[in-house]
């Protein structure tokens, strides 16, 4: 090992690197990540042996309003929180609670009026906008969770301004258990006394961990350490409001397009399905088989590509402002060549092992079909969150967007045109098409950098 090599392992296993937060912060969301990928995994084998599969779909499609309603209420404030609290003096910690304290009162206006607003028109969303009569009393326990949902997101990014992400990283385990566990006691109760389980179970528990989650937050933020005493109602600005809306409102706009786009085409396939001459029990049957198992199973290896995904936009981004082209082209192709392998490696894991993973987790052989045929999607699949990254981390959040939709509307094109001809398959081809499609385009972004070889 070269000497240069010897003082930069040293210099990364030095107690003060290691002690930097965003170094533990890294650590603390990854690992949480991990844990909560592998207790939602391990929860949607119980709820394949629990729930018949037209069950699982019929939950598949509260999907895009939760998606919405997140969009709306939370994304862009807890990002805004997170930045102004970051960029507040350290003593002044008064300044950096009246941010958090002024974007949960807009958060709670925004959560309220989305709670009241589906709660009380339930029947209309679900029957004109989803489709499906029997989500009227799902969409009512999920409108519940919003307020609690969006609470705990802006204490989150509190703490992530304050470079604290073990408080996260705990309150996404801990909201993820208690969801798993309450779904459980329940069904178990259900059983003991003869009843049948209601789907509704699942809404509770996700009402149970949002509960969970924003009680933790709440109390983690009662007791942090070192706090100033002052009042909510004097924290409370203008100012700060108008602050958190201009930065939040361009982020939330994305996310809201992103959002109503992918709800179009979650609440479109059974649609499709069912025009393509499948019965609207067995249409919802092959949704739930597929969001419901297939595409977890898939996506569980993306676990370890995230958490490469969050360690390289800080690097690209410190690479980029240095001037260092080379290190950037370098960390794109190393990027591109490990997540590719480990996708050809996943490939021929799922290809192979498709029926037998299908009937050992979930007891389907929809599943295993559909297993198989989504592994061809796993080289394109893994590899685009972290290209994503790097793009963000060059500061190119806008391109990145315009990709994201432009691959969601041509997925959504298989669905409005190839499913009704050909069933399934076409959306299978459409989401391959749309993620090679998707990978090629920030390849094309980022050819600047693959071509610079300047020695």
């Amino acid at each position: 090992m070269s000497n240069l090599s010897t003082k930069k392992l040293r210099g990364y296993l030095n107690p003060r690197y290691l002690k930097n937060p965003i170094i533990t912060g890294t650590f603390f969301l990854t690992a949480a990540g991990i844990v909560t990928k592998l207790i939602g995994f391990f929860y949607r084998i119980f709820l394949s042996r629990t729930f018949h599969e037209e069950s699982l779909g019929i939950f598949g499609l509260l999907g895009p309003v939760m998606m919405l309603v997140h969009a709306v209420c939370a994304s862009g404030i807890q990002n805004a929180i997170t930045r102004f609290v970051a960029a507040s003096k350290k003593d002044k910690s008064a300044e950096a609670y009246g941010y958090l304290f002024t974007g949960i009162a807009i958060s709670a206006f925004l959560s309220g009026a989305m709670a009241y607003l589906i709660f009380h028109h339930a029947p209309y969303i679900a029957i004109q906008f989803i489709g499906e009569r029997r989500c009227i009393p799902l969409l009512r326990i999920c409108a519940l969770s919003f307020p609690l949902a969006t609470l705990h997101s802006c204490i989150n990014g509190f703490f992530y301004g304050l470079k604290r992400a073990a408080i996260p990283a705990w309150s996404m385990i801990i909201e993820q258990s208690c969801r798993v566990v309450t779904v459980y006691i329940l069904c178990r109760l259900s059983v003991q006394a003869g009843l049948n389980i209601s789907l509704s179970y699942i809404c509770v528990g996700l009402l149970a961990g949002e509960f969970a989650s924003a009680l933790f937050s709440s109390f983690m933020l009662a007791v942090r350490p070192g706090k100033t005493e002052f009042s909510i109602r004097n924290a409370l600005s203008l100012q700060k409001g108008k602050s958190i809306f201009s930065l939040a409102l361009p982020i939330s706009l994305n996310r809201i397009c992103i959002s109503f786009i992918s709800s179009v085409e979650t609440i479109q396939l059974p649609k499709m399905l069912v025009a393509s001459g499948l019965s609207t029990s067995n249409a919802l049957s092959l949704y739930g088989v597929f969001s419901g198992m297939a595409i977890p199973l898939i996506m569980f290896p993306s676990a370890f590509t995230g958490s490469a995904a969050s360690l390289l936009l800080p690097s690209v981004s410190e690479a980029q402002a240095q001037g260092n082209d080379q290190r950037i082209r370098k960390t794109i192709c190393l990027t591109m060549g490990f997540c590719f392998l480990l996708g050809v490696f996943c490939f021929l894991f799922f290809f192979t092992f498709a029926e037998l993973l299908g009937e050992l987790l979930f007891g389907s052989a929809i599943a295993a079909s559909q297993i198989r045929a989504l592994s061809f999607v796993c080289p394109f699949l893994y590899m685009s969150g972290t290209l994503c990254s790097i793009l963000h981390g060059l500061g190119k959040t806008g391109i990145t967007f315009i990709f994201n939709v432009s691959s969601i509307l041509l997925r959504l094109f298989f669905v409005l045109f190839a499913v009704p001809k050909i069933g399934f398959s076409g959306y299978i081809y459409g989401t391959l098409c749309s993620q090679i499609f998707f990978d090629l385009l920030i390849i094309l972004a980022l050819r600047r950098y693959l071509l610079y070889d300047k020695k």
